[in-house]
């Protein structure tokens, strides 16, 4: 009796090993899922979906965009980290869920540092330094800095909440520039657009993606940009490097990222896929309408800037003493 079993084992041992290789292989067997953490219709959904028709052909498999908004991200990020390690959950982040949110909130469900893994960069979106031309008449930075310099804690700016990046990067400025401006949080970009636009605040840091038809229609003046390089679209603005102020090179930028503990095997397959399909034509010219730069980046490229975030903005989340719960 043990004899036939043992043989019977032996027998089917090697299909078992085909059946579990057939099973690696065969990723992925059903849509992807990419959880991006703000409302549809931002600029961080736009992006994605712009990812995402390009990435399905390359993985011959749908890939499908999922909304999580709230808490500054951490919704989204504790999500993906509680699901299974299988390649089919990936989180669309940026400086907030990857580089600013611990050193933010006293508790976190996640650990960004330890529970995600860089798969590639979607894109950046050059931030820009817009001004209501009702509220501030200032044509460059150095007259803008002359007239907070002149009117200490005068100037009001819009945000997209207390530890945000546009509120960490005007917090920057203002250490840099040794001057006070009044900060006004909002809970939504459409509030703050509306107050910017109607002169009730004077000025904000806003994605080129919203602010470029604005400017180029005489509605927001641009100052500056925070990226080393001027944007195509705002040929005539320059960057706050120009500027004097070389600490302001923040654009927002977004990345894929997988569970930590995804296979290797797929982790590569996943990794190829994305770097395939953002070098396609067609996600260039997609970007380009979106007033973004298409960003690539290898995995140990990825890490470094992972790296120097997590060094940059705790420190600026430390000297303007915010907090979240």
């Amino acid at each position: 009796m043990q004899r036939r079993r043992l043989l019977a084992l032996a027998a089917v041992a090697p299909f078992a090993g085909l059946a579990r290789l057939a099973h690696a292989q065969a990723y992925p067997a059903k849509p992807i899922r990419m959880i991006v953490p703000f409302a549809a219709g931002g600029p961080t959904d736009n992006m994605t979906r712009a990812v995402a028709s390009v990435l399905g052909p390359q993985l011959n498999q749908q890939v499908i965009v999922e909304n999580r908004p709230g808490a500054g991200g951490n919704i989204a990020a504790t999500y993906v980290a509680q699901q299974p390690a299988d390649g089919y959950t990936l989180l669309v982040a940026g400086q907030a869920i990857l580089a600013i949110n611990k050193a933010l909130y006293a508790k976190l469900a996640y650990d960004p540092e330890t529970d995600f893994t860089f798969v590639g960069m979607e894109g950046s979106l050059p931030n820009v330094l817009v001004t209501s031309p009702d509220a501030i008449q200032a044509k460059t930075v150095a007259e803008f800095i002359a007239l907070a310099r002149a009117q200490p804690g005068a100037l009001s700016y819009g945000s997209n909440g207390v530890g945000s990046l546009s509120h960490l990067t005007t917090e920057v400025l203002a250490s840099a520039a040794n001057v006070k401006f009044l900060h006004v949080p909002y809970q939504g970009a459409n509030p703050q657009m509306a107050d910017l636009l109607g002169g009730r605040i004077g000025f904000s840091f806003i994605a080129s993606s919203t602010t470029v038809p604005l400017v180029k229609s005489g509605k927001l003046h641009a100052l500056a940009v925070t990226t080393p390089q001027r944007v195509p679209q705002l040929p005539d603005t320059p960057t706050l490097v120009e500027s004097g102020y070389p600490m302001l090179d923040a654009p927002t930028w977004f990345a894929a990222m997988a569970h930590a503990k995804t296979p290797a095997a797929i982790l590569a397959q996943l990794r190829a896929a994305f770097a395939a399909a953002i070098a396609t034509p067609a996600y260039a010219a997609e970007m380009e309408k979106q007033s973004a730069v298409v960003v690539k980046l290898s995995v140990e490229q990825g890490e470094a800037l992972l790296a120097r975030e997590r060094k940059i903005w705790p420190d600026a989340v430390k000297r303007t003493g915010a907090t979240a719960s």
